[in-house]
């Protein structure tokens, strides 16, 4: 698999850009602060729809644009793919093969990217849960499914853990609740 053709326009710093790349290795060259991390940045969102740097979207909708648009056309074995992905102030849409994706579960996994950068340090050096997440991330690219999984596990090992503060506080004794919240967790 390979991204053969990239667009972009009103995306951070970027001018429009309109690239083919080689299947085989591609290098970026230029001065520091021209660009070269956004496009990095470009890429790794058109395939995971997401920023490795950011949480908030909307930091990378250019200044004084309304919007972002990438797209990409996909090489896998005997198909071709071509993804789009639009950033504006009220969200992000995605298209695969100009269809809309209803979730952006169902886009994640057409183009599998794994960026490493300087902060990535952390996964050696840092929590647990750094490294849970980057792995939820790389396995979500090759199971949509298990993004939305890993996403119910969360919400419902939060509640959990959350309802047994309540209790250690005294602010909560429905034991059979909690056997409840422990029974999904287990579930999920």
């Amino acid at each position: 698999m390979y991204l053969g053709r990239f667009k972009q326009s009103g995306f951070r710093n970027l001018a429009p850009l309109d690239l083919e790349f080689d299947p085989h290795v591609n290098v970026f060259l230029g001065e520091n602060a021209q660009g070269k991390t956004n496009l990095l940045e470009a890429i790794y969102f058109l395939a995971l729809s997401r920023s490795h740097r950011t949480s908030n979207d909307r930091e990378m909708i250019a200044f004084g644009q309304d919007f972002a648009s990438l797209a990409g056309r996909v090489h896998k074995q005997q198909l071709d793919l071509d993804l789009r992905i639009v950033i504006s102030k009220k969200g992000k849409t995605a298209w695969v093969n100009r269809v809309e994706q209803a979730r952006l579960s169902k886009y994640v996994g057409h183009l599998n990217a794994i960026l490493f950068s300087p902060e990535d340090l952390e996964l050696v050096k840092g929590a647990p849960s750094l490294r849970r997440r980057f792995m939820d991330l790389e396995f979500g690219q090759i199971n949509p499914e298990y993004l939305y999984f890993a996403s119910q596990y969360r919400q419902l090992l939060q509640q959990r853990n959350n309802y047994l503060k309540q209790l250690a506080r005294g602010q909560a004794s429905d034991r059979v609740l909690l056997g409840v919240l422990t029974d999904q967790v287990a579930a999920a």
